[in-house]
């Protein structure tokens, strides 16, 4: 028996419905993929995202591109990739300040719920470095040393507002101290400050601490593990401060409405890629510690790194 005309346009769609979600996955990318990343190039944002962006290249065959639009903390670059197509093409690289800034700022240009992760690239630990000078060998000692001099001693950071700026008061607050933040536009002037004697200590960039031996001191890292590039500096926690966890990060975003199809494939891939031992060993001597996580670990660690923004904020103890 011949089938009907209904029986035939039923079995046509239901064909295409099954054959629609591989369809779309197959043709991305169609065009380059770009990274949108939210600090100046030729910075170490810019040579990570180059890095993964030529091995994505190899894996999906179109090319990968990099854009730097700096300024207002992170707030240019998001709104840009908020505002793009929501196709997979156009990704954001954040750090720190794009959460961070959810809370300090009352207007912004973005919301955290315009983005959907697609992985947590590498975490940057955060390091309290003290300049040689300082009559401290281990952090117990510093705590005793900064007691007796409230107000007397100064911590440098890479900016108001910074990751550096954060985990400063966060300890301030989990030690009792009173030491004075002083911000920099940047670590390398902050490190500086600290070889000239400006200012008695940092906390900036495990990299950028262990890149003085002898005159600057690495104490501790404000991360829940130590640092697999530089496992001899032991936590905060370990140390008897659990609550100065707050590492930097870098994570990669697409805009929210992307293709949950093209969205595995991103994650896929790029979490492949980060942990490639030429590309770890890169990202460590860039100061990157490659983890590669999952969206839903993301988001998890999002959702404390809030928390502990949120608190800092309301103390009155961090404000642009």
């Amino acid at each position: 028996m011949n089938p009907s005309r209904r029986q035939i346009l039923a079995a046509g769609l239901a064909g295409l419905g099954c054959a629609a979600p591989g369809v779309r996955a197959q043709s991305f990318p169609s065009a380059p993929i770009k990274f949108v990343i939210p600090t100046a190039p030729g910075g170490g944002h810019d040579t990570m995202m180059r890095l993964i962006g030529q091995k994505l290249t190899e894996r999906l065959g179109q090319p990968c591109v990099v854009e730097s639009k700096a300024g207002a903390s992170g707030g240019i670059a998001a709104t840009t990739v908020a505002q793009a197509n929501p196709d997979g093409h156009t990704l954001m690289l954040g750090y720190s300040a794009f959460l961070s800034n959810t809370v300090l700022m009352q207007k912004l240009s973005y919301r955290v719920e315009d983005f959907a992760p697609i992985s947590m690239l590498a975490l940057t630990p955060i390091a309290l470095g003290i300049s040689e000078t300082l009559p401290a060998t281990t952090l117990r000692h510093y705590v005793a040393l900064a007691k007796t001099r409230p107000g007397q001693i100064s911590y440098a950071s890479y900016g108001q507002g910074s990751g550096g700026h954060f985990v400063g008061e966060l300890f301030n607050m989990a030690a009792g101290l009173n030491t004075v933040h002083v911000p920099y536009k940047g670590e390398a002037p902050a490190l500086m400050d600290v070889l000239a004697g400006q200012v008695q200590a940092a906390f900036v960039s495990i990299g950028g601490v262990k890149r003085y031996p002898g005159r600057i001191r690495p104490l501790a890292v404000a991360s829940a593990e130590r640092s697999p590039s530089n496992p001899e500096v032991p936590t905060f926690a370990e140390l008897g401060y659990p609550e100065v966890d707050m590492p930097g990060w870098a994570a990669l975003f697409a805009p929210a409405k992307t293709p949950p199809e093209v969205m595995q494939t991103l994650t896929r891939e790029i979490n492949r890629i980060v942990v490639l031992p030429e590309v770890k060993g890169k990202l460590a001597e860039l100061g990157f510690d490659a983890v590669g996580w999952e969206p839903p670990q993301v988001q998890s660690f999002f959702k404390e790194q809030l928390a502990r923004t949120r608190k800092l904020v309301d103390s009155n103890r961090v404000k642009l």
